[in-house]
């Protein structure tokens, strides 16, 4: 990461934000412009240069790529990327979480509740993707590869959820539910308004993140769910 003065950080911050929101309100536009899609992930990834861990700018790197793929109609291109991506995020989680845990102490009772719980959403994420979308899928090497994303885009939303902070858990629920509504109108049925959905989604997941990586502490009001 390269250094940012603490000064700097909030108003960069701030412009990152509101340019990024404009950039996803330009890709809802009806102006044609080439990789639109690309561009506020794109904003994220260099934004995050100076802000947020090296894993996190890979991963939004990834994903803007993902985004270009996408863009192009490439779909295991984009099922590849995001893959990367769900990776590095899994990764940046897995040390955050290492750092916070105190080594041989036993896990207390309502950890153990919320270790439960989690995984029970994630497993029943799992078991909804198997059984409604992933045979929906066309046969071969996109249905190996929906199968696989499955498992990681999953854990990458465990291990958020390990992370006890409601802005990382949101953005990884939220990034779930995109691709779940993008996986379900592509294999399964169609969904009305769909690519509305599956971008509002996408762009809030990865703000999210993003935001929840940097140094800037959000206020009181946007933080009262980080449990």
């Amino acid at each position: 990461m390269i250094a940012l003065k603490e000064r700097a950080l909030k108003p960069f911050v701030f412009t990152i934000t509101a340019a990024y929101i404009a950039l996803a309100a330009l890709y809802f536009s009806p102006v044609e412009i080439v990789w639109k899609l690309c561009f506020p992930v794109a904003l994220l990834f260099i934004a995050s240069l100076w802000t947020t861990p090296g894993a996190i700018s890979i991963a939004l790197l990834f994903s803007a790529l993902g985004d270009a793929a996408g863009a192009c109609g490439n779909i295991l291109a984009q099922i590849g990327f995001f893959a990367l991506g769900h990776i590095c995020y899994i990764s940046f989680f897995i040390r955050r979480y290492r750092t916070k845990i105190e080594p041989g102490k036993r896990l207390s009772a309502r950890a153990v509740a919320h270790l439960s719980v989690f995984s029970l959403c994630v497993l029943a994420l799992m078991a909804i993707s198997f059984i409604c979308v992933v045979p929906q899928a066309p046969a071969g090497t996109i249905r190996i590869g929906v199968a696989l994303y499955t498992i990681i885009i999953s854990a990458m939303l465990f291990m958020a959820m390990l992370q006890r902070s409601s802005l990382y858990t949101l953005g990884a629920a939220l990034f779930v539910i995109s691709d779940l509504i993008l996986a379900w109108n592509l294999f399964v049925e169609p969904i009305s308004h769909a690519g509305a959905m599956i971008m509002t989604t996408y762009y809030f997941a990865q703000w999210l993140i993003f935001i929840r990586a940097t140094p800037y502490k959000v206020p009181h009001p946007v933080k009262l769910m980080r449990f």
